[in-house]
């Protein structure tokens, strides 16, 4: 059994492969256009990254400080995650006001529009630090509380809370009223009722980690079992169109990410060392889901390319171009003074010493369709 340590070494591997499951999910969709009724239902376990992005964001939060007072807390999140948002916010408005209007008389509005949906409503790829600064706000008032509170009895009401929310929104039709059309395909996603159950279970999973652990090990083989069950059954559940979308918001999504994370971490805790593409990965892996999209569209413009390639070829070539261009984007970013700011720090590897790690760790690297 592994003991108390500043760096939890699983989550290298946890972080890397939701970002590239992400990564993954949007790659699938640019070779193949939504065409495929196969890929389509395996993407719906790719969309697993996104609340598990959420979970790690907690989980580190919470061993971070279950031992020590909370200090400082706001400056690195505010400088080397929120502003990102607003950055990549401004920079896909520019893109996407470019794309609809060209350099006329429309780009500025269309600009201001873009603008305002990214940043007020989380109207972009980017929405996911909405969440998770909700979660900061939370963590902050509740944890206390939380630490008192019965863990079983907290983590199946969340799970109550946030079940029901998503089937509302899942099985209910919009309502006839004003702006009900957007609220059901896009805006309901920011709202913490969303991601509760992921906030509440990370909480307990950090703040016990010993316990967490041990669980772990005794039902690992379980962890493998409940993984293929429940991602038969959102497998299922799209291909009979009872949810005929690919979104990590759908109410099954809850079961099958919750394993999923369970399954990597009891496995990742098999390994003396993450392999090093993964930890690598997970210093860029903030910045490689918020730029994904940007070269994802380039390629997409110069698809007479590739588009006659079969997809055994374009889909691994535009996966691994993309993870390289964006990891060498953030680095060049990150030699210049302002760099961080805009798109996010490089995070801290497993070579890291005691020390740096201690100061780091609190700062997440990512967060998460």
């Amino acid at each position: 059994m592994k003991q108390s340590r500043t760096l939890v070494n699983e989550m290298f591997l946890l972080r890397s492969i939701a970002c590239l499951s992400i990564l993954m999910l949007h790659v699938l969709d640019r070779v193949y256009l939504d065409q495929s009724e196969t890929v389509n239902g395996l993407s719906v376990l790719l969309t697993f990254g996104t609340p598990a992005f959420v979970f790690i964001s907690e989980f580190i939060i919470a061993y971070s400080y279950r031992n020590r007072p909370i200090q400082s807390f706001w400056r690195n999140r505010i400088h080397f995650i929120f502003l990102p948002y607003l950055f990549f916010g401004v920079f896909y408005a520019a893109a996407k006001a470019f794309e609809s209007a060209g350099l006329g008389s429309g780009f500025g509005s269309a600009f201001f529009t873009y603008t305002w949906r990214h940043i007020l409503l989380g109207d972009y790829h980017g929405y996911f630090i909405l969440i998770i600064f909700q979660f900061y706000a939370l963590h902050l008032l509740f944890h206390s509380y939380l630490k008192k509170a019965s863990p079983k009895k907290v983590i199946a009401g969340s799970f109550l809370i946030n079940a029901a929310y998503l089937s509302f929104f899942n099985f209910v039709p919009p309502l006839n009223v004003p702006f009900t059309d957007y609220i059901w395909t896009q805006l309901y996603w920011v709202p913490f009722l969303g991601w509760v159950f992921y906030f509440t279970l990370a909480f307990y999973s950090g703040h016990f980690i010993e316990e967490f652990q041990k669980q772990l090990v005794k039902y690992r083989h379980w962890t493998t079992v409940a993984t293929v069950a429940f991602g038969a059954l959102s497998i299922s559940l799209y291909h009979l169109d009872v949810m005929p979308i690919v979104s990590s918001k759908r109410v099954d999504m809850l079961l099958f990410t919750a394993s999923m994370i369970f399954f990597l971490y009891s496995h990742a805790m098999l390994l003396k060392r993450i392999p090093r593409f993964f930890s690598w990965v997970s210093q860029y892996s903030f910045g490689i889901y918020l730029f994904h999209p940007f070269f994802l569209a380039i390629f997409a413009a110069v698809s007479f390319l590739w588009q006659d390639l079969p997809p055994l070829l374009t889909v691994p070539g535009l996966f691994f171009a993309c993870i390289g261009l964006c990891a060498l984007t953030i680095y060049l970013f990150n030699r210049w003074t302002f760099g961080a700011y805009m798109v996010g720090k490089v995070g801290i590897s497993q070579k890291r010493p005691a020390k740096a790690a201690q100061e780091e760790v609190s700062a997440p690297t990512v967060k998460v369709n």
